[in-house]
C-alpha cells in the first residue's frame, strides 16, 4: 500500500481496532464518528427496508453506532476485506440479528454521537421506499447518494473559499451532463464571462468533481486499486430499479 494511501479514515479505523484504542478523543474514533454521521442515512434506508418502523430504524442505527464507537465491533475488521461500506453493512446486519434475538436496542455510548438528523432520516427512508428496493440495494443506493452529496458539499466549499460561490451556483447544473451552447451563453451572461471561458470553467469544475469523488471513495477502501471497482458498484446502484 502506498504511503499516500496509508492514512485514510478506513485505515485509521483498522489501526484503532488493531491497537485496542478506545480513547474517545483519538483520531481513529473521530474518523469513525465522521463516517457514521455521513452514512447514517444508508443504514436507516436498509433498516426500513428490513421492516423496521422509522422510529425503530432510528433506534437500531443509533444503538449500532454506539457499539461501533466503542470499537467493540472492529475486532474482526481486516484491511484485506477492503470496503468500509461492506464492513459497515455486514456489521449492521449482525447487529439487527442481535436485536431480533434479544428484542432490545443497545443505547450505551450514544453520547458520543451527534444528534439525529431528522432531515437525513426522512431523505433516507424516501430513497429506500421510492423504488421498493431490497434492503442491501437500498443501502447501496443511499450510500451512493450520500457520497455524491459529500462531494458536492466539498466542491461548493472550495468555491466559497475563493469567494466564487456565485460561479459554483451558476456552473453546478452543468455537472449533471453535457450542456448545449444555450446554457453556456446564459451562464456567460450571468457571470460576465465569454462562452469559451465558461466552457473552460465547466471543464475544470467537472475535473475537480471527479478528483474529489475519487478521494472520497479512497477514504472507504483499503487499496488504491479498489477505488474504481467501488465507484462502478455505487454508480450502478443509482441506476438499478
Amino acid at each position: 500500500m502506498s504511503s499516500s494511501f496509508a492514512t485514510t479514515r478506513w485505515t485509521l479505523v483498522l489501526d484503532a481496532a488493531r491497537h485496542g484504542d478506545t480513547n474517545a478523543d483519538s483520531a481513529a474514533t473521530h474518523a469513525i464518528a465522521e463516517l457514521c454521521t455521513r452514512y447514517r442515512p444508508p443504514l436507516l434506508a436498509h433498516a426500513h427496508r428490513c421492516g423496521l418502523s422509522p422510529a425503530d430504524a432510528d433506534d437500531a442505527v443509533q444503538g449500532f453506532f454506539a457499539r461501533l464507537l466503542r470499537l467493540e465491533s472492529l475486532a474482526d475488521a481486516h484491511r484485506e476485506r477492503g470496503r468500509f461500506r461492506a464492513f459497515l453493512l455486514g456489521s449492521f446486519n449482525h447487529y439487527l440479528s442481535d436485536l431480533r434475538d434479544h428484542a432490545r436496542a443497545e443505547k450505551r455510548g450514544a453520547h458520543l454521537l451527534p444528534p439525529l438528523d431528522t432531515a437525513a432520516t426522512e431523505a433516507a427512508l424516501n430513497a429506500a421506499t421510492s423504488a421498493d428496493l431490497p434492503p442491501d440495494h437500498a443501502f447501496d443506493r443511499a450510500w451512493a447518494l450520500a457520497l455524491l452529496d459529500a462531494v458536492t458539499a466539498r466542491l461548493r466549499a472550495e468555491y466559497a473559499g475563493i469567494e466564487r460561490s456565485t460561479h459554483f451556483d451558476a456552473l453546478h447544473p452543468c455537472l449533471a451532463g453535457r450542456s448545449t451552447d444555450a446554457p453556456h451563453a446564459a451562464i456567460a451572461q450571468k457571470l460576465g464571462l465569454s462562452e469559451p471561458a465558461v466552457r473552460v470553467a465547466v471543464h475544470r469544475l467537472r475535473k475537480r468533481y471527479r478528483e474529489i469523488l475519487r478521494d472520497e471513495v479512497s477514504q472507504t477502501v483499503a487499496r488504491p486499486e479498489d477505488i474504481d471497482t467501488e465507484l462502478r458498484h455505487l454508480l450502478a446502484s443509482l441506476t438499478s430499479a
